[in-house]
């Protein structure tokens, strides 16, 4: 499905007349797997979810080299972590982490994919984690939860044309840099802050670079509140972020795998429940991958599971 000029203005949920639009079976062939993955998500509309792996059958660590092994066909994972706890394959699950603190104020330094609760819009690479700036997102779920932790996607060039029609000012604004904040992702010896336009022409593409939250904290960091009139700009795209006719609610089910363009289609999550037994608790594989624009896919042994588990030490289940 190449882009049309419509196409590129972006999608809405009323785009689909079915989340069979979006589904893709899974396929043990996973060469042939990541050529239609790679049509839909990178020329396509943005992301798409494969259906039916064997993940939820798994353990824990077959799960990590099984996502690992799969993806790699799509393009280069890249390590997220830092220090001891390093994967290819991080673990997105209820670790006792919350993402405010005592004092209902945003809690900076967690890592929100360890909470249970509300995830807010975004996309990973606003922060450059672990400094890496990733193409595609992927979450492979193993078990989900009890009740509740869906994901829920915007497409981010539906967001950029509705502020080129309504809020040209704010838009101008949004495509200058803003410091973002990523004290939870720093690699060592780099800074806590990096700058980035909200919004940016790169590769003749509309490309985001979009986390509230952490535009919001930043200030501590350098020092200096955001300008009065740029502050204004984040406020008018916080309300078309909260628009509800935009947001596409996705529940995942075990074995199914979410594949996002991290360049432009941003990703959240609502709020779960989980069980009370820790062996079926939520529990979703997150691969972050380098897709060079127009390169083939890499080799099938490139990423084999075995290889894979030597290159950097995996969370343990």
């Amino acid at each position: 499905m190449l882009m049309t000029g419509d196409a590129l203005n972006g999608w809405t949920p009323q785009t689909f007349a079915s989340d069979t639009t979006f589904r893709l079976p899974y396929s043990p062939d996973h060469a042939l797997l990541a050529r239609r993955l790679r049509t839909e998500v990178l020329d396509g509309r943005g992301f798409a979810v494969v259906t039916g792996t064997p993940a939820g059958t798994m353990s824990t660590r077959a799960a990590q080299e099984f996502a690992t092994s799969m993806l790699g066909h799509l393009g280069e994972p890249l390590v997220q972590g830092r220090g001891p706890d390093t994967s290819l394959g991080w673990l997105v699950r209820d670790e006792g982490v919350s993402s405010y603190t005592d004092d209902r104020r945003f809690h900076e330094n967690a890592y929100t994919s360890k909470s249970r609760g509300y995830l807010h819009l975004h996309n990973d690479r606003a922060v450059q984690p672990f400094g890496q700036e990733p193409d595609c997102v992927a979450l492979l779920t193993h078990r989900k939860a009890m009740r509740g932790g869906a994901s829920v996607l915007v497409d981010g060039w539906t967001v950029h044309r509705i502020l080129r029609e309504s809020s040209p000012h704010a838009l101008d604004l949004l495509s200058t840099p803003y410091p973002v904040d990523r004290r939870h992702v720093t690699p060592q010896g780099e800074s806590p802050v990096v700058w980035a336009p909200v919004f940016e022409q790169a590769d003749g593409r509309v490309q985001v670079r979009c986390n509230l939250k952490r535009i919001e904290t930043a200030g501590e960091l350098t020092g200096e509140p955001i300008p009065p009139h740029q502050r204004a700009a984040l406020e008018t795209l916080r309300q078309v972020l909260a628009r509800p006719e935009l947001k596409l609610t996705i529940p995942l089910e075990e074995g199914d795998c979410l594949v996002i363009d991290d360049r432009r289609v941003l990703h959240g999550r609502t709020s779960y429940e989980d069980h009370s037994d820790a062996a079926r608790r939520r529990c979703l594989v997150r691969v972050m991958l380098r897709c060079a624009p127009g390169a083939e896919p890499p080799a099938a042994d490139v990423y084999a599971a075995r290889e894979v588990f030597h290159l950097v030490r995996p969370i343990q289940a």
